[in-house]
């Protein structure tokens, strides 16, 4: 019986499996050269979300916060959710 193209399926996969396990660092460099690169790309990104954000308070006024209108909460008890379908008066047609 064959296994029709199962057979290539599973290699590759096997592959691919083999290389993520055996996958080496892609960037150049000794590690010290790779970290005082990121050091320098963390600061320049740094430096530049900085000057987005004091470009931004310069461009527009601060509003003051508008205070909200309190409202108080209504606590239910529970006899008026008892009582809440009930007349305050008697019923004239009730025999006594």
């Amino acid at each position: 019986m064959s296994r029709g193209n199962q057979r290539d399926t599973d290699r590759a996969k096997r592959q691919a499996k083999e290389a993520a396990k055996n996958k080496v660092n892609q960037r150049e460099g000794t590690p010290a050269q790779r970290n005082s690169e990121d050091a320098a790309k963390l600061q320049a990104k740094l430096a530049a979300k900085a000057a987005k954000k004091a470009e931004a308070e310069n461009a527009t006024p601060a509003k003051a916060p508008v205070a909200r209108k309190k409202v108080a909460k209504k606590t239910e008890t529970l006899d008026d959710l008892l009582s809440a379908g009930l007349s305050a008066t008697k019923s004239k047609n009730r025999k006594k």
